[in-house]
């Protein structure tokens, strides 16, 4: 998995990482780690982050970079996400991690954080994860590259989902025989694209 940041400074606990981070980003770093302590996650350090587990399995951590902080997830692509607010720092790399990015203290939403962790954990419990490695693609058929050239709201909502809901909304098309099975399947991934879930979402969230 790819990871953020890695800090030169090996920190020797979270509160060692936050007290040697940059002054500007302390007090975030510390609010955010309250509401992970909140969770029933168990804290550790790991890749010179704060990370957060559930049993043996990474759910959250703790991160700043250069120009943000956060809190990344790593199973982040099967989170609900219609803002397309998350965002996968190695497109084309990284499969299953999302990063929740603020640029400052006083931008981050607490209450945005504790949703996404409450899923992530929810998720975890249920034993719902993506393999890992890099996922495989399916061309998008021409008609969904023309309907979201018409709409670009849509296209907008199509490049922040997950890859597997971007590899079922193409397939889903490009495996119709019949051209008016062709449009209807169109007319469905557009309705899920304006919901801004997947076409098998409901049956992953439980």
């Amino acid at each position: 998995t790819t990871q953020p940041y890695q800090l030169m400074y090996k920190p020797t606990s979270p509160e060692d990482f936050i007290a040697h981070a940059p002054d500007h980003y302390r007090a975030g770093l510390a609010s955010l780690r309250e509401v992970l302590l909140e969770t029933e996650l168990t804290e550790s350090i790991k890749w010179n982050i704060p990370v957060y587990h559930f049993g043996k399995k990474n759910v959250a951590a703790l991160f700043h970079a250069k120009k943000y902080l956060g809190v990344w997830f790593a199973q982040g692509a099967l989170l609900a996400d219609p803002e397309a607010i998350l965002v996968n720092a190695s497109p084309g790399k990284t499969v299953a991690q999302r990063q929740l990015r603020f640029p400052d203290a006083s931008s981050i939403n607490l209450r945005l954080v504790r949703e996404f962790l409450r899923e992530a954990i929810r998720n975890q419990q249920d034993g719902i994860e993506m393999a890992t490695g890099p996922a495989p693609t399916t061309p998008v058929p021409a008609v969904l590259k023309q309907a979201l050239a018409q709409h670009p709201e849509l296209a907008a909502k199509y490049a922040g989902m997950a890859p597997y809901q971007q590899r079922e909304f193409n397939e889903s098309i490009s495996t119709a025989k019949r051209a008016e099975t062709r449009q209807r399947r169109l007319e469905k991934v557009l309705a899920h694209l304006e919901a801004g879930i997947g076409l098998s979402d409901k049956y992953r969230k439980k």
